[in-house]
Order: structure tokens, then C-alpha cells, then sequence
């Protein structure tokens, strides 16, 4: 299993999960969805990827983790804002 340095990779690699997912979602029925989805900005999972970060990942004595548990926090993250797309 890929393991992913958190002090060198982590971050980037949530930002680049994040925004690559999102620019791949799809709603049948929302085409304002669709529009927001297509022109999500890096900047924009770079912004909340470094709010959580610190917090999360701060303390953490690991130096790194593997893909599974990146990519179930980088669904975490998903998940906020997709419940707040809209706001």
C-alpha cells in the first residue's frame, strides 16, 4: 500500500484529490452544480485543505500514512463541502 509522507506530501495531495474529484462530479439534474463543480479553483481546496490541516495533522507524531487513510480524510473534507456547495 502507497504511503504518503504528511510534512511533504500530505497537504498537496488532499488539495490535488479534492480538487481533481470535484472537477469530476456530475449532477443529472443541476446544471448550476455542474457549472460550480467545472470551475472549482485549487485555491479554493487549498484554502480549506490548510484550515484543517494544522489542526488535524499538527500533532500528529507520524511521519506518514498510508493512501487508505488519506483518501477517507481527504472524503471528510469532500463531504463538508459538498453539503455546503451551495452557501
Amino acid at each position: 500500500m502507497k504511503t504518503i509522507q504528511i510534512k511533504e506530501e500530505l497537504c498537496d495531495w488532499l488539495i490535488n484529490y479534492i480538487t481533481n474529484t470535484i472537477h469530476g462530479l456530475e449532477a443529472e439534474n443541476s446544471t448550476e452544480f455542474n457549472k460550480w463543480a467545472k470551475n472549482f479553483k485549487r485555491e479554493e481546496a487549498e484554502f480549506l485543505v490548510n484550515m484543517e490541516f494544522a489542526n488535524d495533522w499538527g500533532y500528529d507524531k507520524r511521519e506518514q500514512i498510508s493512501s487508505k487513510e488519506a483518501t477517507e480524510y481527504a472524503q471528510s473534507i469532500l463531504k463538508r463541502i459538498l453539503d455546503n456547495w451551495h452557501l
